[in-house]
């Protein structure tokens, strides 16, 4: 972020929830032909939130909508690739069964519940490389996949990012200040006061730096886009720079490395923030290499 606007001194975050980590399952292309592309090229998981359950990844076309209940999306209209989003869906009646497809591709998320809900959670894990710049999602719930109701369609766009071998990203549900800090196992702190490291590491995506750039991207992301990044143990911390006035942050932590599975780690932020430089902010996890 822009450095201008954190010239001030550190504030008490007044509470801070952070969740563990949701594994993910990485998904590949569909089978149906070279180059073909599927579900998965968009969003490589579905889980729900604070629990195991994850998307079972089924081929061909999703099922057709019947009487089920409707259901209402709230999310992020503006994802990157490698990173994730938090999505609620509502029922207009309870379900078990929820339906995750993407207009156009064959493919698509099944996931069973233990009980019946009317409220239900999302996180969404976005491809690393997503072959379009805008795409619907589809959401059906129902009784079981033979008894689903209408698709509500969730237009979303892609803000590019440069992926890597390791990359970190953070996004947030609401207008306020977040950052991403990442340390090297070297050392070298990689955030908005130093966007670049010495081994290539770089903050390429920075969001609503200091509430006077307020935007609906509400992601940042950190990686190596030109050089390999280095081996050893990365510390991954997110600060909440200011809640910009507004009463609670909701986070999703993404953390890709090649020929790991990827894992997300949720949290909540309330409180004014604490306009953060090197150094601050709250442990997310640390991983290796």
């Amino acid at each position: 972020m822009n450095q201008s606007h954190r010239l001030f001194r550190r504030f008490a975050v007044a509470a801070v929830v952070v969740a563990g980590a949701i594994p993910l399952t990485d998904c590949g292309k569909d089978s149906s032909g070279p180059g073909a592309t599927s579900i998965a090229n968009f969003v490589s998981n579905v889980s729900v939130q604070g629990t195991a359950l994850t998307g079972l990844l089924k081929q061909g076309s999703a099922p057709a909508a019947g009487s089920g209940p409707s259901v209402t999306p709230v999310g992020p209209s503006i994802v990157i690739n490698g990173g994730s989003a938090q999505v609620e869906l509502t029922g207009s009646a309870s379900f078990t069964t929820v339906i995750l497809a993407v207009e156009g591709q064959p493919g698509y998320y099944e996931i069973t519940l233990p009980s019946s809900q009317t409220v239900v959670d999302l996180i969404l894990t976005l491809a690393q490389a997503i072959p379009s710049a805008s795409f619907n999602l589809r959401y059906s719930v129902g009784a079981s996949s033979s008894a689903l109701g209408a698709y509500a369609a969730s237009p979303t766009t892609v803000t590019q990012v440069a992926s890597g071998d390791v990359q970190v990203s953070v996004s947030w549900d609401v207008n306020s200040d977040v950052d991403l800090h990442v340390v090297e196992p070297s050392g070298e702190e990689i955030w908005y006061g130093d966007r670049t490291s010495a081994t290539g590491g770089v903050l390429n995506l920075d969001s609503n730096a200091g509430c006077s750039l307020v935007n609906a991207v509400r992601n940042e992301n950190i990686t190596w886009p030109t050089s390999a990044p280095p081996t050893g143990t990365y510390t991954v911390r997110v600060d909440y720079w200011s809640a910009c006035t507004l009463v609670q942050t909701n986070y999703v932590v993404t953390v890709q490395v090649k020929g790991q599975s990827p894992q997300v780690f949720t949290g909540t932020f309330t409180g004014p923030g604490d306009q953060g430089v090197a150094g601050s902010g709250t442990l997310i996890t640390t991983f290796t290499k």
